[in-house]
């Protein structure tokens, strides 16, 4: 974000994902037939993949700063930053592992097609990242010198690329989940269950790029404690959902409603004023 380059992020990301897909198919379906460990394995390796290859990017580029420990002044401003960012992922990643859990009790196939699906799901909301990325570069220094008018103007065109974005990603998403779950598995099963989810995928990877546009300005703006608090309410509220799901559809009807409902309502409370965001669009709207 530093060096406002958003394109090699997204292609280390984009074979990062790329490469979780290819070890899901090796180590889960065929020839190693691994299953959950599998899958844990591909996950890992694709992550050690990304880092190592961010770490390169950063060399190449004379970027990578010297290791050393922090200060006590630095830390405290470290952990100003990164004690929210760690509890609201903390949040968004016990809700992943509760789909997982409602899944689990679906039987062999549909957590199988729900797998199928789930990694369809990373691999096509990783092309919201550079949205994130671009709301985290320009924002900032906008709002703390309170430049209004180019705020407002920043977040109406990064809201309007989202929504174009989304329609894009969210179809491609849903026709691969539909037209082609046998380059994945071989299972019928599985491609049933993965055919049967393609239109809600379609909305969810939509909401996901919108809320992934979203959440790259509410950082900006630094309103964690608004993050926080509608992770964790609509954390809950999808928990008390999954107890009632009985399908792979279901369990990401879910997901889809816990994106919608943050991107929706952060860009309303924006919209109406509140946070550094919201206050600079209204002082916009004032003049």
């Amino acid at each position: 974000m530093v060096s406002k380059d958003a394109v090699t992020p997204l292609k280390i990301i984009s074979l990062a994902a790329a490469a979780n897909v290819v070890g899901d198919w090796f180590l889960c379906s065929w020839p190693l037939r691994l299953g959950c460990a599998g899958a844990a394995a591909a996950t890992s390796l694709a992550t050690f993949i990304s880092s190592a290859m961010m770490v390169y990017s950063l060399r190449k580029r004379h970027m990578m700063p010297r290791i050393k420990m922090p200060t006590k002044a630095e830390f405290y401003e470290l952990l100003g930053f990164t004690g929210p960012l760690l509890a609201i992922t903390i949040t968004r990643m016990a809700g992943f592992v509760n789909m997982q859990k409602t899944a689990l009790r679906l039987g062999t196939d549909s957590l199988a097609g729900y797998q199928l699906v789930a990694n369809l799901n990373t691999f096509f909301l990783l092309f919201g990242e550079p949205l994130s990325q671009l709301a985290q570069t320009k924002l900032p220094s906008l709002i703390d010198s309170n430049q209004t008018k180019e705020a407002f103007d920043t977040f109406k065109s990064l809201m309007l690329i989202s929504l174009f974005a989304a329609a894009g990603v969210g179809v491609a998403a849903g026709c691969t989940a539909f037209f082609a779950p046998g380059l994945f598995s071989s299972s019928l099963a599985v491609q049933t269950v993965s055919k049967s989810t393609a239109p809600v995928l379609c909305l969810s990877v939509a909401a996901t790029v919108v809320a992934i546009a979203v959440d790259g300005s509410m950082m900006a703006s630094k309103d964690f404690s608004w993050m926080l608090g509608l992770g964790l309410s609509s954390f809950f509220v999808q928990s008390m959902l999954l107890s009632h799901c009985s399908s792979v559809q279901a369990i990401f009807w879910t997901f889809t409603l816990r994106l919608a409902s943050y991107a929706v309502l952060s860009v309303a409370r924006a919209l109406l004023g509140y946070g550094h965001l919201g206050r600079a669009i209204r002082r916009k709207r004032g003049h």
